[in-house]
């Protein structure tokens, strides 16, 4: 039997987009069993290589898949006035797909609004804490100013859901609590590090930091490298990340912070670097593709991530996968993966002074984090092992649900 599965995100699979909601994805469609036929519905990136609204053929990996971009979005990184997820649930009622004999993935619930009376299964994945993010003053996203409307449209889509698994505890216990009829619909599914990407490379880092000059001629070989990988958005603290780095090179001004990643705050943090005279010092070099990623991850000295919320960021597991150690605030699972005096360090305060000690203790102290150390920490995050539940649900409920028995 073949299971038919059909991916809703709004997206572009192949585009420039960096975050772990697309990563995980992509891995889902890379690691998936062959009787999997998998189609994503998303957007383009790209409008004369993905003409919107016309199915197209995409190679990922090694994968093929059918995929329908239903709009043209320049800048799928930046933050719009109207949020993407609300364009594209728009665009999906105005342009509908069949969706007979085929079990649905969620990767944002909002677009799942449209198939709560859909008799096909549905699975939805949950990649924030769920409370944090609808927070006032917390997080950027709209629903953190409409927390009651987000909770009533929430649970229209929840309780419509066959299974949902999200990647944050935090928000397994409170689906779990509030949704407790339900109770045994919600699952934990962690991140992981894609192993064939994000690997060590046993080559120097000078070696490898010659290589990467290409992305910026300045960028100072013999220094420590000081490495942060994600959205530059509120929920990521970018201007906690500076002044972190700050406290750290005042004590040590051999040292450089190395932003890769795009967002809203850009041209905030930029501001701010000129401000405190250290241009020379941190290098924006945007986003990259994963192998560019994982030599940077092999040429930094330490990954730091200064977030005031996570569910389980993809960029501590990939660090570590390629044997760099990690400074993080303490939040979602980093916990499960970062051990303090061995991979890295877990800081509960947010003071960029206290964060800026554990940097400090990482960077003189290489030999007790080592690459070994790190690569130990996610040896049971890998994607073989992390999403063969996902699997296992995803074939069951077709199974059951499918109207048909053969070949559907």
């Amino acid at each position: 039997m073949t299971v038919k599965v059909s991916i809703i995100f709004p997206t572009d699979p192949l585009g420039p987009k960096v975050g772990g909601a697309e990563a995980f994805l992509k891995g889902v469609i890379k690691y998936a069993p062959e009787d999997f036929n998998v189609e994503f519905i998303g957007i383009s990136s790209d409008s004369q290589k993905h003409p919107p609204r016309k199915w197209i053929k995409l190679q990922l990996g090694s994968r093929k898949i059918n995929f329908l971009p239903l709009f043209f979005e320049k800048d799928e990184n930046k933050k719009t006035k109207i949020p993407l997820s609300l364009r594209f649930t728009l665009a999906l009622r105005l342009f509908p797909t069949n969706i007979s004999n085929k079990l649905l993935v969620f990767n944002r619930i909002e677009p799942a609004i449209l198939y709560r009376s859909a008799k096909c299964p549905k699975v939805a994945i949950i990649h924030s804490d769920v409370q944090k993010q609808t927070e006032r003053g917390e997080s950027e996203v709209l629903w953190s100013r409409l927390p009651r409307l987000y909770s009533i449209f929430e649970n229209l889509i929840i309780t419509s859901m066959d299974h949902v698994y999200t990647v944050s505890g935090n928000t397994l216990e409170f689906y779990q609590s509030k949704y407790f009829k339900q109770k045994e619909i919600f699952s934990l599914l962690p991140t992981w590090a894609d192993t064939d990407v994000f690997y060590p490379k046993y080559k120097s880092k000078f070696s490898i930091r010659s290589n990467l000059l290409s992305f910026n001629k300045d960028l100072p070989i013999e220094e420590k490298w000081i490495l942060f990988v994600g959205r530059l958005q509120k929920v990521k603290a970018p201007i906690r990340l500076i002044d972190t780095f700050m406290e750290y090179y005042r004590k040590d001004n051999a040292a450089c912070l190395i932003i890769i990643g795009e967002g809203n705050l850009r041209k905030r943090v930029v501001s701010y670097v000129n401000k405190l005279k250290i241009e020379n010092k941190v290098f924006l070099l945007g986003n990259m593709g994963q192998e560019t990623l994982a030599l940077f991850y092999s040429a930094s000295d330490v990954l730091l991530l200064t977030s005031n919320f996570e569910g389980m960021p993809m960029c501590v597991l990939e660090a570590l996968g390629c044997g760099l150690p990690v400074v993080s605030t303490n939040v979602g699972e980093v916990k499960k993966v970062v051990e303090n005096d061995f991979s890295g360090e877990v800081v509960e305060s947010v003071s960029p002074r206290i964060i800026s000690q554990s940097i400090e203790k990482v960077l003189s102290t290489p030999n007790k984090y080592s690459k070994n150390n790190c690569i130990m920490s996610i040896s049971q995050y890998t994607p073989q092992k992390v999403l063969k539940p996902l699997y296992e649900t995803i074939r069951r409920l077709y199974k059951e649900r499918c109207p048909c028995t053969i070949d559907c």
